[in-house]
């Protein structure tokens, strides 16, 4: 009797064992599994929040890049022309095509001068209305800051071709003489002034553009009309007049 309990609490205790480190094996294995889980998690929720980050970085530098275009130049919803440079701001409210016909001739004594004296031709301008801001710490008129900060500029072939300042060629019954008369008077610092400025001449066959001296911020085609077929049509009229008589 005493063997067959020392055989049967061997075999009993021999069972508890294995089930005791079948237990522990299956403990470890589902502590690795739900490790495993979670470093997955883990990693999918880092990898989630980094491009996150990422996205939020790009937005940020595209919201910064497009405030400071904005910040130099812009074109408004009504049409406006916005541009910020060292003398100050400048909102450009259009552009306008003036026609500046040429004086009249002052009366010869002998009628033969009169005839071989050469016909000037009239020159074509273009007419440009802003509101200037004066931002700098010394008196400005708006026609200088203008001429300082902006050009006006034709896109030929050969080259770009800068116009000329002609505001004091227009003529003093010009319907908007005022502002032509406040675009050469002084604004002092803080202050604002609207003024008119006219650049010249313009060759209507080719593209005109308001452009910034001292970046490329500004580079706002300007609309004309084309006088240059008109005028040749108007030649071919005259000679087919000469010749009939």
């Amino acid at each position: 009797m005493s063997l067959k309990k020392y055989l049967l609490a061997g075999g009993l205790s021999t069972v508890l064992l294995l089930g005791a480190c079948n237990g522990d094996d299956t403990t470890e294995e589902e502590t690795d599994d739900a490790a495993t889980e979670e470093a997955g998690e883990t990693g999918e929720d880092t990898a989630d929040e980094e491009e996150e980050e990422e996205e939020e970085e790009d937005t940020a530098a595209e919201e910064d890049a497009g405030s400071e275009d904005s910040a130099d130049s812009e074109s408004g919803s009504d049409g406006e022309i916005t541009y910020s440079g060292e003398y100050g701001d400048f909102v450009v409210a259009g552009f306008e095509q003036y026609t500046l016909e040429p004086e009249e001739a002052e009366e010869e004594e002998e009628e033969e001068e009169e005839e071989e004296a050469e016909e000037a031709e009239p020159t074509e301008l273009v007419l440009i209305e802003f509101e200037y801001t004066n931002n700098g710490d010394v008196p400005t008129t708006p026609e200088e800051a203008f001429g300082l900060e902006m050009a006006v500029r034709q896109l030929a072939e050969s080259g770009d071709i800068t116009l000329d300042n002609l505001t004091m060629d227009l003529p003093e019954d010009h319907e908007q003489s005022d502002l032509v008369d406040q675009s050469v008077e002084l604004v002092e610092p803080g202050e604002s002034a609207t003024a008119l400025v006219a650049y010249g001449p313009v060759d209507t066959t080719l593209e005109t553009a308001l452009q910034s001296r001292n970046d490329d911020s500004l580079n706002e085609t300007i609309e004309l009309e084309d006088t240059g077929t008109e005028e040749t049509d108007d030649e071919e009229e005259e000679e087919e007049e000469d010749s009939e008589e």
